[in-house]
């Protein structure tokens, strides 16, 4: 009787197994590729443009998650991602600071958008009853 490298002395068959990793790295390039995309959208969906300059402030605070208000254009805001218009505005953000009393609220608008753009958006705030809103800039160089 011959004998294999894969039988043991024992005459008991041992068997060498084969790891395939194709699967596994088919699923990580997929997750790759999710978060590829879904960070895109997400960096989309801020809608701001290239935000206004300035040469104070402070760096962003991201210990709590603020409400995230982006000027689209007359009308339209997005409230952390979701489309909504300024007459709605109030209600939205009533609704979000009872979830979460004492929020921040962060105030994003293109350095292209007129005032006329974003007045509405701070009386709608004042009528919610946001106590803080910060107006978020990219810092001079």
């Amino acid at each position: 009787m011959k004998r294999t490298a894969l039988q043991l002395a024992g005459g008991g068959a041992r068997h060498v197994g084969r790891v395939n990793v194709t699967p596994l790295i088919d699923v990580v390039m997929v997750l790759i590729v999710f978060y590829l995309i879904v960070g895109h959208l997400v960096l989309e969906r801020q809608g701001e443009g290239r935000l206004p300059s300035s040469k104070g402030g402070r760096e962003l605070e991201r210990a709590l998650t603020p409400i995230t208000l982006s000027v689209i254009d007359a009308g339209t805001v997005l409230v952390d991602g979701l489309e909504t218009t300024s007459e709605r505005l109030p209600s939205v953000l009533e609704g979000r600071l009872a979830r979460a009393p004492g929020a921040r609220v962060e105030l994003r608008a293109g350095r292209d958008k007129p005032y006329s753009m974003v007045e509405p958006v701070l009386a709608a705030c004042r009528e919610a009853g946001v106590r803080r809103i910060e107006l978020v800039t990219e810092r001079e160089q």
